[in-house]
């Protein structure tokens, strides 16, 4: 197992693991508040996350993650949408008002010109021509104004559109991973904490957490040394293979996981499989050249959700049997189970490709 895929693999189990001995509930924004807490990639994140002591309240997570991780928070996005709303409103009030002062005093002066007009006596000339050019004035500036009116309010729609646009894009791809269009960890992370929401009666499925082998390797044909484009291709082929009420994710780099709603471990392998020959389909295509560097293959750990008190104690034992496939050689499946296993004492189920 590569430096990289290490490094993940460790910071997820470390994840997992604290939350379970904290006591932290398994919901989806302290999954990611912790998990970038303990990557070390924001240092003051890190330290105001110690500095909350052994005992973190949940209100003391949200202010932290409210502070550091806001685009994790839709009441942040409501707040913003709420105030680019009221700001609109503002200046659509505010164009009204101009708009009727605007129309009072065109109204003065039409009630003075007509004044004249219907005057009995007679009217000299330069009255009249006063008043014909004052009302003209008015109505080629309340016309001005108008037309301004119209393109001011046009405008303003235009923005409320936009505003619109924004609600449904963050509704749309808050749980989409940008890279694979799969369902993203957020989205997990929410799927997972459904599981022992009743933890007298959790739901029946299995959990598999999955990377791409030789992941280093690969990396290295992409520019920035990522491995993008392998994600994106293997994060493709799985959603091929993917069947209704199974939910696949992306975590991160290159990390999958896979919820699959069943009870029987048999099943549960044979979804599995069924991934991992989606995965190994077709070729990796090096982005430079064109030529295929071989098929992608996945280190797998599958766990039930029987054999868990919660979400963080199901990703750690998700993440310890994905670990145990890769340190085996990789491309290859290791079922955690608290049942014994025919040749096992352990409580570990090896299957080998």
């Amino acid at each position: 197992m590569n430096k990289q895929t290490s490094a993940a693999t460790s910071v997820g189990l470390r994840v997992a693991t604290a939350m379970y001995q904290m006591g932290i509930d398994g919901l989806p924004r302290n999954y990611e508040l912790v998990y970038e807490a303990y990557s070390g990639t924001n240092p003051e994140l890190t330290k105001e996350f110690v500095g909350l002591g052994k005992t973190k309240s949940q209100r003391a997570l949200d202010e932290l993650g409210r502070k550091y991780l806001p685009h994790h928070h839709e009441e942040t996005h409501v707040a913003k949408t709420n105030d680019r709303m009221r700001t609109q409103m503002t200046t659509f009030m505010s164009l009204l008002e101009e708009e009727k002062s605007s129309l009072t005093d065109y109204s003065k002066i039409i009630s003075e010109a007509s004044r004249t007009f219907a005057s009995d006596g007679e009217v000299d000339q330069e009255t009249l021509n006063r008043s014909i050019q004052q009302l003209s004035e008015a109505t080629e500036k309340q016309a001005s104004r108008s037309e301004a009116m119209v393109a001011e309010a046009s405008q303003q729609a235009a923005q409320l559109d936009g505003v619109k646009a924004d609600i449904e894009n963050f509704e749309r791809t808050k749980f989409v991973d940008p890279l694979t269009g799969l369902a993203n960890r957020r989205s997990f992370n929410k799927a997972a904490a459904r599981i022992h929401a009743n933890p007298e009666l959790p739901m029946l499925c299995g959990l598999a957490y999955a990377e791409i082998d030789d992941f280093k390797r690969i990396s290295e044909a992409d520019d920035r040394g990522s491995g993008d484009f392998a994600v994106r291709h293997v994060g493709h082929l799985f959603k091929t293979a993917t069947q209704a009420g199974d939910l696949v994710a992306r975590l991160d780099g290159n990390r999958f996981a896979f919820l699959i709603n069943t009870a029987d471990e048999a099943e549960i392998m044979r979804a599995v499989d069924r991934l991992r020959v989606a995965a190994g389909s077709k070729p990796l295509i090096h982005p430079k050249t064109g030529r295929s560097i071989g098929h992608a293959t996945l280190s797998v750990g599958i766990v039930m959700s029987s054999v868990a008190d919660g979400a963080g104690q199901l990703m750690a034992h998700a993440e310890k049997a994905m670990g145990a496939s890769s340190r085996d050689g990789g491309d290859r499946v290791t079922f955690y189970s608290s049942k014994d296993h025919a040749g096992s004492t352990t409580g570990w189920m090896i299957y080998k490709a």
